[in-house]
């Protein structure tokens, strides 16, 4: 069987199930070439998900939400479940940044069950919530 060098035959969807962990930085999945989801199995996961925006603009968005310690390249292409890499979670205001730009930021919680699609090319992060309060500079 070859394969057309113009398209690809369809292979069905693919799972791919991460350690658990706290977090994971603003990211695109597949580098922005894919179509992925988020499913909640249980506790509470906030969800912030950027609508879909040219390349030059997610650089800007990562520098708005995680600042410039790293490189903003390092944060949008490295591996987002890398605890060590980004320990920054987005501000209230740099989220209102975010909006004051144009860049349609949600803020949004996944219950046990819940599942969100997430369009390719879309940045979006999620943290396990916890019921302790969350500081007020939190988002």
């Amino acid at each position: 069987l070859q394969v057309n060098p113009n398209g690809r035959p369809f292979m069905g969807p693919n799972l791919y199930m991460t350690p658990p962990g706290t977090y994971t930085h603003i990211h695109q999945d597949g580098h922005g070439t894919v179509d992925s989801g988020h499913f909640c199995l249980s506790g509470y996961n906030e969800v912030l998900m950027i609508r879909r925006i040219v390349e030059r603009r997610k650089i800007h968005v990562v520098e708005l939400l995680m600042g410039k310690e790293l490189p903003a390249e390092d944060i949008l292409y490295g591996l987002p479940h890398c605890d060590d890499q980004v320990s920054q979670w987005p501000t209230k205001d740099s989220i209102k940044k975010c909006e004051e730009m144009g860049y349609c930021p949600s803020v949004f919680i996944l219950k046990p069950g819940q599942m969100v699609h997430i369009n390719k090319g879309r940045l979006h992060a999620f943290r396990k919530m916890s019921s302790a309060q969350l500081p007020k500079t939190d988002c």
